[in-house]
């Protein structure tokens, strides 16, 4: 059986932890201190509630704090209340003659730890105060356990993003390797749709998929013979049917990488129509992906607006007119609806920033796009 002597022998040593005693009679904190020194305990005491606080603002590092129910001024359950807000934590032991249930009910539900009654014997106040210790010992291991396996995530999370960016910025190139006279439509298309997507209030997971379709759109070209894919003239019927399963190669290439899966959809179904008579499918309406009827728009609209070897720029304002016209047949009312009234300024300033920046354009945005969505 345990006894004062043989707690305080086993306990020689070793660290002293930290008590906080709160009671407004002096004899029960005279008594409090002189036994819990004797058990190896470093306390400290505090005449009411608002001393207490005041000690534990400047103190604080106390490991358990006794507290009184019965106090003037403050009483204990407020003193709790204000302790549990500055720091949850904290294991709170309340100290009451009464033994009063509403008390003890309203201790626990403002998350005391434990109720002890008095008058008390001091080997049953160490037992509690030694379980307040390891539950405090355990909260703190798994804060530290969180906290590591936080920082290991990061660091997992730092790595995949660099693979992830590699990834996408090594596949642009290659396009741009062979396709150089589309210059920056990659990058133009992607920020276009993203003002858009933005004007239609997707979220940033969306926008994220719809943009990784945007910027790959055309990676199924790598699959196109250069004859055809460089040609100058107008296509044949052969040829131009070679030419339209790039979206079906960008589809089965980008399907095969995780972090592409969604937006390998995109991908695939970026040529079909509103009205179903585009490819590779002939999808129609919503059956066609939100983000890929986006992209439509946006992709005319470049088309459109860049000058090519066998065609003039068009004015934004006029692209914009035909794009109109164009709803509910090649696109979708409801996107063109929200485009239409985008300032013209806007898609503009878009063309003229993605000039400026370039391929630092494109770093930048590998970098939040290849971010990977836990």
């Amino acid at each position: 059986m345990n006894t004062v002597a043989t707690l305080r022998q086993e306990r020689a040593g070793a660290p002293r932890e930290k008590i906080l005693i709160v009671d407004d009679e002096d004899a029960i904190r005279n008594l409090f201190v002189e036994a819990l020194n004797e058990l190896g305990y470093d306390c400290d005491v505090a005449r009411n509630g608002l001393e207490c606080l005041e000690k534990f603002y400047r103190v604080k590092n106390f490991d358990v704090v006794l507290l009184d129910v019965q106090m003037p001024e403050l009483n204990g359950i407020e003193t709790l209340k204000k302790l549990k807000s500055y720091s949850p934590d904290l294991s709170v032991i309340m100290v009451s003659a009464s033994r009063d249930i509403e008390n003890v009910r309203a201790a626990l539900k403002e998350g005391a730890y434990d109720y002890v009654f008095k008058p008390f014997n001091v080997i049953d106040v160490d037992a509690v105060i030694r379980r307040a210790l390891e539950r405090a010992a355990l909260i703190k291991a798994n804060k530290d356990y969180q906290k590591n396996l936080e920082r290991k995530v990061a660091d997992q999370t730092r790595e995949l993003v660099k693979l992830y960016s590699g990834t996408l910025e090594a596949m642009i190139l290659a396009l741009d390797l062979r396709e150089h006279e589309t210059g920056h439509h990659s990058y133009r298309v992607t920020e276009y749709a993203l003002n858009l997507g933005r004007h239609l209030e997707l979220d940033e997971s969306q926008l994220s998929v719809m943009a990784k379709g945007a910027l790959l759109h055309d990676i199924g070209k790598i699959g196109v013979p250069d004859n055809i894919l460089l040609k100058p003239d107008k296509l044949t019927d052969e040829e131009w049917g070679l030419m339209k399963q790039h979206a079906q190669l960008g589809y089965e290439l980008l399907n095969k990488i995780e972090f592409l899966e969604e937006s390998s959809l995109i991908v695939y179904t970026h040529h079909e129509r509103y009205d179903g008579k585009g490819y590779p499918r002939g999808l129609s309406g919503a059956d066609i992906p939100l983000g890929a009827r986006i992209f439509s728009v946006v992709d005319a609209l470049d088309a459109m607006t860049s000058k090519r070897v066998y065609k003039g720029a068009m004015p934004f304002e006029e692209a914009i007119e035909r794009i109109k016209k164009a709803s509910g047949t090649q696109f979708d009312p409801m996107v063109v609806e929200t485009f239409v009234n985008v300032p013209v300024e806007e898609w503009k300033n878009i063309r003229k920033m993605v000039a400026t920046t370039g391929s630092q354009y494109l770093k930048g945005l590998m970098f939040e796009l290849s971010k990977p969505r836990f």
